[in-house]
This record gives structure tokens, C-alpha cells and sequence, in this order.
């Protein structure tokens, strides 16, 4: 890790997002509001009007969720002098409407692509292993994994104060699978760096998600204490090991 003022000036200077991933972004993102709110046009029969607020708030969780999965990976490549860009793997966003219509919604995947790190130079000097370092690489992985279970701990704070919000009940799910689909070694998912990178953080990788699916799909206060606890343990632990030099 760099010093805090290096760190806030690479911000500065290389925190963008071009055109084709934007592009890219905007494209996944409506397709997975699209089959996370597949099953959720009316009760007993169709109402558009109520498939159209429900399609909306699915579209707002994944543009939020999909922003700050990759902006934890662009900012931790950035403070190991990468750069961290999103590429869509678009084979993956048809196999996710095909699996969609095929279970009927039952099983929204979230294949639209992930995170390929480049090498900066620059950014490099000095740095222990100089070169192009795959355990960064899988580091920066492993973020797609902590930015979506993030938002899911925070999804089931809303949720136990918010029992019958569909917000905040859509917005865990989506998160934990997100991060699910984060970990699978599939071409362009962020699972084959981390595979690759280093199989420690690849099997840490899915304990986590199996543990946060557990704790926070429970509904318990307990279970969700527990999340926030492990959590924040693991948060503090990344910040006494990756502090500065």
C-alpha cells in the first residue's frame, strides 16, 4: 500500500471509467435488474404498473452495487499500481437470460463480466517485485467478493429495521449472489485471477460467501451481529496488514 497522500493523488489522476466500460456497465446492469425482478410483475396475474416500480428498484440496487463493487477494485489496483478495468464478457450476459427463461427466474446468475488489472509503470517504482505481480492481481479480485458482501451487510441492516421492504430484501440477494458469481473461475469473471492469483484467497473467497449467506439469510439479530462483527475483524485486520510502509 501507498501513503495516504500518493494514494488520494492516483485517485485524482487515474479514477475514470471510459466510454466502453460505461458502455459495458450500463448494459449489465439493466440486464441483471432485468432477471432479478423477472418474477415480480404481480402476485396472481400481470400488473405493468406494478413490474415497471419493481424492474425500477432492481436497476437502482444493481447500478449501486456494480458501481461499488468496481470502484473497490479500481481503488485497491490503484494503491498497488494497476489499473483495474471492467471488461463485459458478453457470452456471459446471454447465458444469464437463457438460465433466466429456462428456470423461470429461479435462478438469477450475474455473469456480466469482471475486472482485468494492467500494469503502471510509474506507479511501480519501488515497489517490492517490481513487475507484473498476479497475487495483486488476485487481491483486486478478491474485492469484487468484500465490495458485494459489503453492501449485503448493509442491505440486511435495512432489512431488519425494514422487514417487508423489497429494497433492501432485493438488495441482499442480489449482493450475495454478486458476490458468488464474483468467485466463479469462469472466462472474464474476477474468479479466474483469483484462482489463478492464489488458491488460498480463492478457497478464503468462497468461506466468506458461504458464511455471510448464512449469517445474513438467517433474518436473526444474532446472525446479523455476527456478520458485522467478522466483518469488521476482517476489515481491521486488512488495515494492520496492507497499513502503509
Amino acid at each position: 500500500m501507498v501513503y495516504f497522500k500518493e494514494f488520494i493523488a492516483r485517485i485524482r489522476d487515474y479514477y475514470i471509467f471510459t466510454k466502453q466500460e460505461l458502455s459495458g456497465i450500463l448494459v449489465a446492469i439493466i440486464i441483471t435488474g432485468f432477471i432479478f425482478s423477472f418474477r415480480d410483475w404481480g402476485a396472481e396475474e400481470f400488473n405493468l404498473i406494478f413490474g415497471l416500480k419493481n424492474l425500477f428498484l432492481a436497476i437502482l440496487i444493481a447500478t449501486f452495487s456494480f458501481w461499488f463493487k468496481i470502484s473497490c477494485q479500481k481503488l485497491y489496483g490503484l494503491a498497488e499500481g494497476q489499473n483495474a478495468e471492467f471488461k463485459t464478457w458478453w457470452a456471459g450476459i446471454a447465458v444469464m437470460l437463457v438460465i433466466t427463461f429456462i428456470t423461470r427466474g429461479y435462478v438469477p446468475l450475474i455473469l456480466a463480466g469482471g475486472v482485468v488489472s494492467s500494469f503502471m509503470v510509474r506507479q511501480r517504482i519501488g515497489e517490492f517485485r517490481y513487475g507484473f505481480n498476479t497475487y495483486v492481481m488476485a487481491l483486486t479480485a478478491m474485492w469484487a467478493i468484500h465490495g458485494a458482501l459489503i453492501l449485503a451487510i448493509f442491505s440486511a441492516i435495512g432489512l431488519h429495521f425494514f422487514p417487508q421492504s423489497y429494497f433492501f430484501d432485493l438488495g441482499l440477494k442480489m449482493n450475495l449472489m454478486l458476490a458468488f458469481c464474483s468467485w466463479l473461475p469462469f472466462p472474464q469473471q474476477d474468479g479466474l485471477a483469483l484462482f489463478f492469483g492464489s488458491r488460498m484467497l480463492f478457497f478464503l473467497g468462497i468461506g466468506e460467501i458461504l458464511l455471510a449467506s448464512v449469517l445474513l439469510l438467517t433474518g436473526t439479530t444474532i446472525g446479523l451481529i455476527l456478520a458485522i462483527v467478522v466483518g469488521t475483524i476482517i476489515a481491521a485486520g486488512y488495515i494492520l496488514i496492507g497499513s502503509e510502509k
